[in-house]
């Protein structure tokens, strides 16, 4: 009397494809996530954009240019969301089966003392929430090679559907998005202390700042690397891996090339400015924001000893952006 069920357990046993749309978010963006394991990092694209890749065979980091089929890079939350819109068609597919067998059995004629019927009342089936995201301070991008849009809290630097290098847009654009969000500090902090508490909200901020030091020393970076090979020197000097992360290692390329470093871009009070504020970036990003010796002899900066916790204000990011801003536009104008 279950023959319909006999029949949907063996298409199961054969194997079957459900065709599952992941929700965009209210811009049309798609989350996505790099695969590779050194980086997974998230970021969106907006969903015409992917579903119109160049190549259905690969997609690319934006942040490390990690290379994978386009089908590798769902969040966890998409592929918890994929399980369970799979577990919901599944289960409304027994639970219809089910409905057939009962009914078929009740039509049946019954002999005999004694007649009954069977009913069949499905479970709730899970239920299935599109992923909702309320990301802070987005960055956005379009890529100049092939018009792919997509958005990234952190650096990006690479086109998600070409590959394409734009880290000299990007660099404007970063620095943008930081002066930003760092002019927003006090909204977050007031909306934040409202819904969760003063701790939350200074949590909050805190990470906002430290993170938007990290942002602009990368995109300076990544900035520095892609102007520099477009030198007609730049095939004949030797540049040391991750040279641009160093702020003397970077001049001293530089000035061997063009004949003018980081050190003869800005006043003297810049520089020294620069070279504190590299550091403390650096003591975040390595020791978690805690002061060793190494940064009190490097830096010179009295105002810490050994063991203390760097405390990044709003006035630190605003002049790492400043002074980053100034060495973009003289590197720019040494090369044009």
């Amino acid at each position: 009397m279950f023959d319909d069920i006999k029949r949907e357990l063996r298409r199961l046993e054969r194997g079957m494809t459900v065709a599952i749309s992941l929700p965009a978010d209210e811009e049309g963006f798609l989350d996505r996530q790099c695969p590779g394991k050194g980086c997974r990092s998230d970021f969106k694209v907006y969903a015409d954009d992917w579903r119109d890749l160049d190549s259905d065979e690969r997609a690319y980091c934006p942040v490390c240019r990690h290379e994978s089929p386009s089908e590798k890079w769902a969040t966890p939350a998409q592929v918890k969301y994929v399980e369970k819109v799979a577990l919901s068609k599944l289960t409304r597919m027994v639970n219809q089966a089910f409905d057939r067998g009962a009914r078929e059995f009740n039509r049946r004629p019954q002999n005999g003392f004694l007649t009954f019927s069977l009913s069949y009342k499905p479970g709730s089936r899970p239920l299935i929430l599109p992923k909702a995201t309320a990301e802070l301070m987005e960055q956005k991008f379009a890529c100049e090679k092939c018009n792919c849009r997509y958005s990234s809290i952190g650096a990006a630097f690479f086109c998600p559907a070409c590959g394409h290098n734009s880290a000299l847009s990007t660099f404007d654009q970063t620095i943008a998005t930081v002066e930003k969000a760092v002019s927003c500090i006090e909204t977050v902090r007031s909306a934040i202390t409202a819904v969760s508490g003063r701790d939350d909200a200074e949590n909050t901020v805190r990470l906002i700042l430290e993170q938007s030091l990290g942002r602009l020393v990368g995109a300076f970076e990544r900035f520095n690397e892609a102007l520099f090979v477009t030198l007609p020197a730049a095939p004949l000097l030797k540049m040391k891996r991750g040279c641009f992360q160093r702020l003397q290692d970077g001049s001293d390329l530089w000035k061997e090339a063009i004949g003018r470093g980081f050190v003869d871009m800005l006043p003297a009070a810049d520089w020294r400015s620069l070279l504190l504020l590299y550091q403390r970036r650096h003591v975040i990003t390595h020791r978690d924001g805690i002061v060793d010796r190494d940064y009190v002899q490097k830096s010179g900066d009295n105002t810490y000893r050994e063991g203390q916790r760097l405390v990044m204000q709003a006035d630190d990011v605003n002049q790492l952006a400043r002074l980053v801003k100034a060495l973009g536009a003289e590197l720019r104008k040494s090369c044009s």
